[in-house]
């Protein structure tokens, strides 16, 4: 089978190759060999770029990063330009891509082409972007971690089946366009009928609408009606209350005329009383004159009657000294003695300063040697706290550890709890159970259901939960009497379950398969029962008979065409039973034991964690906290504080005054003062004397004023009897007076209620004269609104409930709102528009199923095709894994991606993250050689550096891979692969210029 081969690469101007340069490949394996730097790896993205990849995927952002950029002697390039030519037997291709300015132009054999079409001529080279055959630099590594969907494609690419794929993407592409399409014609159409809805309802509305104006228009005629006819019935009580108003009002204007006579009457008698009353008062003025000054006389001749004075007796001798000059000498003689107790007292205040002076020195004294005493005392607590810090430190870093992990651990174990209670609640829910099974958990003779007390070895959940299949829900019993207990129940509550007493188990014998590749072994020796105590083989045996586990599907087909007859189940949960016929898929296999055992990690791990917060708590209990450390800082800093204030200095003795007192001038004074104060007295005595003398004869002279004045006393209250007759003629012409006052008052006062009456008749009359002429006006403005209205039925009521009435009716006319008064019509004119939009969306419904239809028939064609790959893939890749690495290899579809698994020779490790760079590489290796294996053979392989990090055994099992026939175009710097090679080329940069020259092969052996 011809295959595609990489024949010539041209290219002139692309990154450092500003010369045309041409590379032929006629050997299988071809060696690019060079300096680093030189631009071996821009002969790798040449070919990456004419084959279809962007900037983005290169090492550049833009096109014109791949453009000579001028070195010594070359000036930059205006175009870049790349050719591949490749050929299949007699087919040939020759792909082009050129830069000129910002453009990208392809070709393909001459013609200008697409890139999308460009992908299409390259399927099945693996050429093309994303393609598998062109492995870069530090690339090969990575290629086995790839996504699952970018591996999927490299499958695709190497099967052809590219053009399958982008003809059910773009079947997709459609399908999703019709079915929008689709979408929004229903709309369109929801909002069409939307519309004849909303018509219908504004039409109706319209109608309520013109009733309601209708019966408006008649409620607002009676009402005029109502109005009117009251209004003429309130002008006739106008009129009428009018008319007794003039009556009554002559009648009190008659009435004011004869309180006005009354009024003036009582008014001229009392000015004459008033007259005579001033004649009377003014007569009794004399009095009031004499009763004052009789008041005066009484006041003075009070103050005349006053005890007789002490008799002066007989007179003392005269002094020896006058008064004054005693008194004189005696100041003189107090401030010398002032000036000496000042000097006394002086001293003694100095006497006591120094005292006290002297107690303070001692107490200052006594507190500096305290202080000396304390200072060395803090310096030696200071020191032992300092010593006593640093343990306490490490003490609390421990505590912060042990604290800070346990809180992690608390954290932890309240997910683990919750994490926990939730599978706890979903296990003893039985959501995964049938009706049956879970209504009979915890009757008396239950032991439980399969599903709850089954413990597969990890990892075989999904196969052992296949294996079983229903007996999954099987219920054990203790015996037979149990279980016909439990079905009595399921009989009356409803519910069906499968019970298996212990007293009727009939184990089949024991398996004993022949060995076979991928034979994990019996599944009844996979599992383990749980509570103890249990026939657990026997029960193993009844649930599983002649099951046995393999590890893929491909080693129980080969066990079964071997010759064995028991039923197989896979780790991917495909089950091959006895009579040949084959279950698999892609399900939810394994849940329900697999939930099982994460509640029995989670449980051994919440107790590992309840184990260790409660050893970090009793490790806490010993540690010290926080609370001292800070303690022990804040006496430290205390302490360091108060060391740092400078010593006290010894303080100095106080000075004793030097003055000294005598008492004798002192004394000199007192005496001569006690002198002056006996002749002070005789001074004081003789005036006393002659004061006593004087006041004796004023009290004489006093004595003989009072007689006088009680003779004109007795002249005055004579006088005062005479006036009583006018002052009894005054208060009866007071009575009087006051009496007509009251008269006249209650006349006035019966006047003014007169005029109140008048004027509040005069306003009543007003405001009647002005209501009868508002409802005459109102009669007239009625009569015109009236003969505005049509004639019309008339609606009995008084006006406050017609007016109530039709509120109630404008009220519910504004609630309708605008109406829309040609509904009707338009609702006649788009019905023919609603069929119409039916229709469409009826045709569209039908082209949306065409298309399905056809995306079902290419996905179908597509996914047999792909499966058959698939096959022929995973057998190769197999075969190149144990041959590069004596490797397990296995790929499985998952999803929508490729998944490898890959466990090199002595290794457990299935994680292609922990495997080496070396194991990586081969691995690649083996993944693009069973690509190629789908098209006959790997057809080309550009690999740039893959060789780097192999070790010398694997080099050689990479070297005997090359010898394959297949070809090669290899970018090396490793000894053994250049002598793998057929063909050698060397490159080389000066002045920033790559050059390209053939080797001999001889010279590179010869080295």
């Amino acid at each position: 089978m011809n295959t595609w081969r990489m024949d010539r690469l041209t290219l002139q101007g692309f990154k450092s190759f500003a010369e045309r340069t041409v590379l032929d490949f006629p050997d299988p394996i071809t060696g690019i060999i060079g300096p680093n730097g030189s631009g071996k790896s821009n002969l790798v993205e040449a070919i990456r770029f004419v084959t279809g990849a962007r900037a983005q995927e290169l090492r550049g952002q833009e096109l014109k990063a791949f453009l000579f950029q001028g070195g010594e002697g070359k000036p930059p390039a205006g175009f870049a330009e790349v050719r591949l030519e490749l050929s299949r037997g007699r087919e040939r291709l020759l792909v082009e891509r050129r830069i000129e300015g910002e453009k990208s132009l392809f070709r393909v054999n001459g013609r200008p082409m697409s890139l999308k079409a460009l992908a299409l001529h390259l399927s099945g080279t693996g050429l093309g972007r994303g393609g598998y055959a062109i492995v870069g630099q530090g690339e090969v590594g990575a290629l086995l971690e790839a996504p699952e969907e970018v591996l999927l494609s490299h499958l695709e690419e190497a099967a052809g089946l590219k053009p399958v794929a982008e003809a059910a993407r773009a079947t997709e592409i459609k399908l999703k366009e019709a079915l929008e399409l689709l979408q929004a014609r229903e709309k369109e159409l929801a909002e069409l009928k939307a519309r004849a809805e909303a018509l219908g309802k504004e039409a109706e509305r319209a109608k309520r609408a013109r009733e309601l104006a209708a019966l408006a228009l008649a409620l607002k005629r009676s009402l005029l009606l109502a109005r009117k006819e009251e209004a003429e019935r309130e002008v006739e009580a106008l009129r009428a209350r009018l008319l007794a108003l003039k009556e009554e009002e002559a009648e009190l204007l008659s009435r004011r005329e004869a309180l006005e006579r009354e009024r003036k009457a009582l008014a001229e008698e009392v000015e004459a009383l008033r007259a005579r009353l001033q004649e009377a008062l003014l007569s009794l003025k004399e009095k009031e004159a004499l009763e004052g000054e009789a008041r005066e006389l009484t006041r003075v001749l009070k103050a005349l009657e006053r005890p007789r004075p002490e008799d002066p007796g007989p007179p003392p001798p005269a002094p020896a000294l006058p008064k004054e000059e005693a008194l004189r000498r005696l100041k003189a003689l107090k401030a010398k003695e002032a000036k000496l107790l000042q000097e006394k007292r002086h001293l003694e205040e100095a006497w006591r300063r120094y005292e006290v002076a002297l107690a303070r020195y001692q107490e200052r004294l006594s507190a500096y040697e305290k202080a000396l005493s304390e200072r060395a005392r803090l310096e030696a607590e200071l020191k032992a706290k300092e010593e006593a810090l640093l343990p306490l430190e490490a003490g609390v870093r421990r505590r912060r550890e042990r604290g800070a992990r346990l809180r992690e651990v608390e954290a932890q174990l309240l997910a683990l709890r919750r994490e926990e209670e939730r599978l706890r609640s979903l296990v003893a829910s039985g959501a995964d159970l049938q009706e049956g099974p879970r209504k009979v958990r915890g009757l008396p003779g239950i032991l439980g259901v399969v599903a709850d007390l089954i413990r597969p070895e990890p990892g075989l959940e999904g196969a052992l939960e296949v294996a079983l299949g229903p007996r999954l829900g099987w219920v054990l019993a203790q015996d037979e009497e149990a279980a016909k207990g439990a079905i009595a129940r399921l009989k009356r509550e409803g519910g069906r379950a499968t019970f298996l007493p212990l007293t009727l188990l009939t184990p089949p014998p024991r398996l004993s398969p022949r060995p076979a590749q991928g034979l994990l072994g019996p599944a009844y020796r996979l599992a383990r029962l749980q509570p103890e105590g249990l026939p657990e083989e026997a029960i193993l045996l009844t649930l599983f008979a002649d099951t046995l586990v393999f590890q893929d599907l491909e080693a129980a087909l080969a066990y079964r065409k071997g010759g064995g007859r028991e039923r197989l189940v896979t780790l991917e949960g495909e089950v091959l039973e006895r009579s040949g016929a084959l279950t698999g898929g892609r399900g939810r296999q394994g849940e329900s034991l697999l939930l099982r055992r994460r509640l029995k990690e989670a449980e051994e791990e919440r107790r590992r964690l309840e184990e260790e917060k409660k050893a970090l708590q009793e490790a806490l209990k010993d540690l010290p906290t926080e609370e001292a450390l800070a303690e022990l800082k804040a006496q430290v800093s205390s302490l360091k504080a108060r060391l740092s204030a400078p010593p006290p200095s010894p303080p100095e003795p106080p000075e004793p005054p030097k003055a000294t007192w005598d008492e004798a001038p002192l004394k000199a004074l007192e005496e001569e003062k006690a002198a002056l104060e006996e002749a002070l007295a005789q001074a004081e005595a003789w005036e006393r004397w002659q004061v006593l003398k004087k006041a004796l004869a004023a009290w004489e002279e006093a004595q003989e004023e009072a007689r006088r004045l009680r003779a004109r006393l007795a002249q005055l209250e004579a006088r005062l009897k005479a006036f009583a007759p006018l002052e009894e003629e005054a208060r009866a012409l007071t009575a009087r007076l006051e009496a007509l006052k009251r008269e006249r008052a209650g006349k006035e006062e019966a006047l003014e209620k007169a005029l109140a009456r008048w004027n509040a008749l005069l306003a009543e009359r007003e405001m009647a004269g002005l209501t009868l002429a508002r409802r005459e006006a109102l009669l007239e403005e009625l009569s015109r609104e009236l003969s505005a209205l049509p004639p019309g039925e008339r609606h009995p009521g008084t006006p406050r409930a017609l007016q109530a009435r039709l509120a109630q009716v404008e009220k519910e006319r504004e609630a309708l709102g605008p109406v829309n008064a040609l509904a009707e019509r338009e609702l006649t004119e788009l019905t023919p528009l609603l069929e119409a939009k039916e229709k469409e969306v009826a045709e569209a419904t039908q082209a949306l199923f065409r298309l399905e239809a056809e995306l079902k028939a290419v996905e179908g064609e597509y996914g047999k095709r792909l499966q058959e790959a698939f096959a022929r893939f995973q057998e190769a890749f197999r075969n190149h894994a144990l041959l590069l690495l004596g490797a397990r290899a296995e790929a499985r579809r998952e999803g929508g991606g490729l998944r490898l698994l890959l466990v090199p020779k002595g290794k457990r490790t299935q994680d292609l993250r922990l495997l080496s760079l070396g194991e990586k590489t081969l691995g690649a290796l083996a993944f693009l050689f069973a690509l190629g294996e789908l098209q006959g053979g790997l057809p080309l392989a550009v690999l740039d550096e893959v060789d780097a990090a192999l070790d010398e055994a694997n080099l050689l099992r990479f070297a005997r891979f090359l010898n394959s026939g297949r070809q090669f175009l290899l970018v090396t710097h490793q000894k053994r692969t250049m002598e793998a090679c057929h063909a050698l080329y060397g490159v080389t940069a000066e002045g920033g210029v790559s050059r390209v020259y053939s080797i001999r092969k001889e010279v590179l052996d010869d080295a």
